[in-house]
């Protein structure tokens, strides 16, 4: 028990307080930061003694102002068929790769939106169903969800 008190009084005797500084001094090759002092000329700020400001600057969102000024002019219309095509998203071509049990998370996103939703049948889930397209031609893909998952996969072949 003494042993131990005489090393914790020896250790904490030995402990020397540590002095850490921070410099910015001009250097050929442009702004340095160093921890020892500056050549004389060299210094431009001593943080110790002159402290870095520092602002906080609160994180909530500012609202979005509303143009007062005239419309732009609008952009060409696109084909509302391309405009669905390209914001239905996935691969048309992995609708044959549907399989039971998947999530209607990963046929979002496998195949993407469905054309057309009915909600409500078949054991109380869903129903989406896929209309023929490039990537799946000549095929009309209807899956059946219970559950969340997918409970049913139909692929009729449409001319």
């Amino acid at each position: 028990m003494l042993r131990s008190r005489s090393l914790l009084l020896l250790f904490l005797a030995l402990a020397v307080p540590a002095h850490a500084g921070v410099y910015k001094c001009a250097n050929e090759k442009g702004v340095v930061y160093q921890d020892t002092a500056c050549a004389p000329g060299k210094e431009l700020r001593n943080l110790d003694t002159d402290p870095a400001n520092l602002s906080v600057v609160p994180g909530t969102p500012v609202p979005k102002r509303i143009a007062t000024s005239a419309p732009a002019a609008k952009a060409p219309r696109e084909r509302a068929s391309t405009a669905k095509k390209r914001d239905k998203g996935g691969d048309p071509a992995e609708r044959k790769f549907l399989r039971t049990g998947m999530t209607e998370t990963e046929v979002l996103y496998k195949i993407g939106k469905p054309d057309v939703e009915l909600s409500g049948r078949r054991k109380g889930g869903q129903q989406w169903s896929y209309m023929p397209v490039a990537g799946d031609p000549d095929t009309l893909t209807t899956v059946t969800f219970a559950g969340g998952k997918v409970d049913r996969v139909e692929r009729k072949v449409v001319r």
